[in-house]
């Protein structure tokens, strides 16, 4: 007799029982507790050895089943520690010094275990303590020095440099630009030991700001942060001595040496002498025809005041030059009668006024076909063509060659003074036949006289 299967009514599938789900919310895991578990480790029972307590922390290792931090004191060893986490075990140094009034926490990471072993880490937290002792620990976070302000120090100490030159502030005001559009941005808010510690990615961003801004640009960008870390790290021996700029690999910069054509020399006289002069700068005119006739940085030629001009002498000082030198101009003729003219124009009150009063940078604005820089340049090939001297001509200009001292020059200059003035006179002469005429003839041969051979009182 064939009997019927019947189904019960749980299962899907005739002699299947289904999964049953459970009722209600799952249950979640017991959460890992984060507050550290502090205890001592066992010395009474392991010993005090480096052997015994690599093998403790190895066993430890092995059991994963940790519900929660575990923080180890070493007691043979100040301020050693070693947090044991779910995942790794960490040695860290950690001492509260309260010394002076002042509540001082050191707190270091050292290596983690079991690369480090108890031996190192023991070491390694010996020599932290010794420099706890020593009074060698660097600033915490929150009184570490920042770029930001080493920035800003280094700054001020650039514009009291110029004041004490008696130079405008130049460089300064370039480096604040640059700290405020490209360096702060990236590093403002680094401490300097954590710039100090990351060459590569100064590097990086070296390279990522000569992409953006420029091979100049980011050259100089480097050298201003490096140079306002060594300034800081001179007031604060607990930064790395190190340069933070070691991986940075600068681009080549060629130097523009942009002189004027002699075919170009009656365009520029032209150009010259259609330039509006207004009354603030009387004397702009003068001053673009004296840079061209002694080849002196445009930003030196605006800073001679009166009473650098000796007539006796025949001769035009810059004190606190580039190269933190003198640069004596000697005068030919044409710059007697270019002073002359800035003279009967500017109408000084004292000594103490500028020759070319308020033309510090109009040697940007002016359209002319060289100015500024590029005249120095063409004076040097005028120069050449003349048949100068080299190291007359680097006299002439100013330049300091290496390994010469001031008082060698200086007396050099003296015994080489005729010299020095027959290749004056020669390459002026020369400047002015490559113009076509004379601009500087609008004085009188006895006013040019009364300029070289008297002195003002």
């Amino acid at each position: 007799m064939r009997t019927k299967h019947w189904s019960h009514p749980l299962e899907d599938s005739p002699g299947v029982a289904p999964e049953i789900e459970p009722f209600g919310p799952p249950i979640p895991d017991e959460p890992f507790k984060l507050k550290p578990q502090r205890a001592d480790f066992p010395i009474g029972k392991i010993g005090t050895s480096d052997a015994a307590l690599d093998n403790f922390l190895d066993a430890v290792m092995a059991f994963d089943e940790r519900e929660r931090i575990i923080l180890y004191r070493d007691p043979t060893t100040d301020g050693l520690q070693l947090r044991l986490g779910r995942h790794r075990a960490t040695w860290l140094f950690y001492w509260d010094d309260r010394r002076h009034r002042r509540r001082r926490i050191t707190s270091k990471r050292l290596g983690f275990f079991p690369g480090m072993r108890a031996e190192d880490a023991r070491n390694a937290a010996r020599i932290e303590r010794g420099r706890v002792a020593a009074g060698e620990v660097g600033p915490g976070k929150r009184e570490a020095v920042k770029v930001e302000t080493s920035l800003a120090e280094y700054v001020a100490h650039l514009e009291r440099k110029s004041a004490a030159k008696r130079k405008p502030a130049r460089w300064a005001y370039n480096v604040r630009h640059l700290a405020k559009s490209i360096i702060s941005p990236r590093w403002g808010q680094w401490s300097l030991a954590d710039v100090a510690m990351h060459p590569g990615a100064v590097a990086d961003w070296h390279r990522d700001v000569t992409e953006v801004n420029g091979p100049v640009s980011a050259n100089h960008c480097s050298r201003v942060l490096r140079a306002a870390y060594k300034r800081s790290a001179k007031r604060d021996v607990s930064l790395p001595q190190r340069d933070p700029c070691s991986a940075v690999e600068y681009n080549i910069e060629t130097p523009a040496q942009k002189a004027m054509a002699f075919r170009d020399f009656p365009k520029w006289l032209k150009a010259w002498q259609a330039i509006e002069v207004g009354p603030k700068a009387p004397a702009r005119k003068q001053y673009h025809l004296f840079c061209l006739l002694t080849g002196m940085r445009p930003g030196e030629a605006a800073r001679i005041q009166w009473r650098d001009v000796k007539p006796t002498l025949r001769v035009a000082e810059i004190p606190g030059a580039k190269a933190s030198n003198t640069i004596q101009i000697v005068m030919s003729a044409p710059i007697a009668r270019v002073l002359k003219e800035a003279r009967n124009l500017g109408k000084p009150k004292n000594r103490d006024a500028f020759v070319f009063a308020h033309c510090g940078q109009v040697g940007q604005r002016e359209d002319l076909p060289a100015r500024g820089h590029a005249l120095r340049h063409t004076w040097r090939t005028v120069a050449a063509d003349c048949g100068v001297d080299e190291l007359l001509a680097h006299f002439m200009l100013g330049h300091v060659p290496q390994n010469i001292s001031q008082a060698y020059i200086t007396r050099l200059v003296l015994s080489a003074g005729p010299a020095l003035r027959q290749a004056q006179r020669k390459v002026s002469k020369r400047i002015l036949h490559l113009l076509g005429s004379d601009p500087t003839r609008a004085l009188s041969a006895a006013q040019t006289d009364a300029l070289l051979w008297s002195s003002r009182s």
